[in-house]
């Protein structure tokens, strides 16, 4: 029925898709349709609708994965649409549909309509918060509040989760500006360390509050930088399709068991109910810069999918070799038949036993799967959820700094496998040995293992035989 009175209509919203698809595709969710009450004979031949709703449509400016309002007026039999309708052109159209019952019905009717069309309408509501806002927010408020924290440090912060935001909508050149700007303000390490600069100074302490320490990696953001301006770069230049799907295995053993050589056996220690909620979320927000990353480096060929599999089975920890009972293995060995061989890469993520008292370190780290060179990223549900005490305090990870570390810690383990798979360029001889300035190639410049990464890249893999791209496709089925 026609709401007479404008008050205000409320929808659901969701998104479709994991990442904006660009204007390939249009569709729209539930929405709101207008019609014009006339008496017969019709006295004008009206709009025969005013149509409102949240979809994606394909001549969105600014489209995102988040569906937006789009509003029209749609003529009978859709001989004609006016699109995108705005303001006072909205206004004008809404109250002529109000005032059409003027030929016919009561006076009552008409008063009542004459009020309606001259009452101010009703403001609109705030714009919804962005979902990085929203983390954000959540992290002010973590760690007591936004005007804890330096400026430069707050600044470096939101621009580079802008342009990460910029980039997952496509927008490559926006991304570029911002960080152009970056890197004037807060330069890249070149051939010497400054004295002083945002990345080495202290800023992962709240001010005053040495107790109250976020955790964004070492130097904090520097990692996350270095990754948007490759990332820019290439998208700038030239069109990211991802045409090839790189699959990506994401194996979670339900539960694991404790059996050190001495002392007590801790038993049936369950995954994070975390890494499973909401689909995963915690694992996508820890890929999300990631796998814009790898589309870029592999010059647009190769989009990262997901594909998660949890596996009912208990596995034992040996504390004595830090990893999941020093055989990764054994859980990806348990994977649906067929599903191990469809994969390039795999992501190991098992439980842990700290909370219950077992006072270990797991370890992270990449090897190779079970008589193949595809690469197994491997952690324990802790290194996503949570920070341990070395890694600052708060107890659980915020979004915000699940964002801005995990990329950093993909990247790390990832050119383990990138410099292995291209030994004739001599790039980790000794394990990280980016770490010591000395063996650095004379042509690298820089001063930190994320400068080595793009140095790497820029000098040496871009131009290697294969592709990173083929190098990359370890899929045997």
């Amino acid at each position: 029925m026609m709401n007479k009175n404008l008050e205000p209509m409320y929808v659901a919203a969701w998104p479709l898709f994991n990442k904006y698809t660009g204007a390939r595709v249009q569709t729209g969710l539930p929405g709101t349709w207008m019609n014009a009450f006339l008496p017969e004979p019709k006295p004008i031949e009206p709009y025969s609708t005013i149509e409102g709703g949240l979809g994606w449509w394909n001549d969105t400016v600014f489209g995102t994965e988040t569906p937006k309002f789009h509003m029209g007026g749609v003529a009978v039999d859709f001989r004609q649409v006016s699109r995108a309708l705005r303001g006072a052109v909205a206004a004008v159209l809404v109250i002529g549909l109000l005032g059409c019952g003027s030929g016919g019905g009561s006076d009552a009717d008409q008063t009542a309509n004459t009020a309606s069309a001259s009452t101010p309408p009703t403001p609109a509501p705030a714009p919804a918060l962005s979902k990085t806002q929203v983390a954000l927010d959540e992290f002010w408020g973590r760690y007591g509040a936004k005007s804890s924290f330096d400026q430069d440090w707050v600044d470096l912060l939101t621009k580079l989760l802008d342009a990460e935001d910029k980039v997952e909508a496509e927008d490559f050149k926006g991304a570029r500006v911002i960080v152009d700007e970056v890197i004037k303000k807060y330069p890249l390490m070149e051939s010497k360390q400054p004295e002083f600069n945002a990345w080495w100074a202290n800023y992962n302490y709240v001010e005053g509050r040495k107790d109250l320490r976020p955790h964004f990696g070492e130097p904090g953001m520097y990692a996350h930088l270095r990754m948007l301006d490759d990332i820019t770069k290439m998208g700038v230049s030239k069109t990211l399709l991802g045409k090839t799907a790189l699959r990506m295995a994401v194996v979670m053993p339900a539960c694991t068991d404790i059996v050190p050589e001495k002392g007590p056996t801790l038993t049936n220690e369950r995954l994070s109910p975390e890494i499973e909620a909401n689909d995963f979320a915690v694992l996508r927000q820890s890929l999300r810069l990631f796998q814009s990353y790898l589309l870029a480096i592999s010059g647009g060929e190769l989009r990262l999918e997901l594909k998660f599999y949890k596996i009912e089975k208990c596995f034992q920890i040996k504390p004595e070799t830090r990893y999941l009972g020093g055989n990764f293995n054994e859980p990806l060995l348990q994977l649906p038949q067929g599903e191990a061989e469809k994969a390039d890469m795999f992501w190991l993520v098992y439980p842990n036993h700290y909370d219950k008292g077992a006072k270990i370190s797991f370890s992270s780290g990449m090897s190779s799967f079970y008589n193949t060179d595809k690469p197994v990223f491997m952690c324990d549900d802790d290194w996503i959820t949570k920070k341990r005490p070395e890694q600052g305090s708060g107890g659980t990870r915020t979004e915000v700094e699940r964002r801005m570390y995990l990329p950093e810690w993909f990247q790390h383990e990832f050119f383990h496998h990138l410099f292995r798979s291209w030994p004739e360029f001599g790039l980790e001889k000794t394990s990280h040995q980016w770490n010591d300035k000395s063996t650095w190639p004379t042509d690298f410049t820089g001063q930190v293992e994320e400068d080595y990464y793009a140095e790497a890249l820029s000098k040496r893999l871009y131009k290697a035989t294969p592709s990173i791209a083929q190098k990359l496709q370890r899929a045997t089925k």
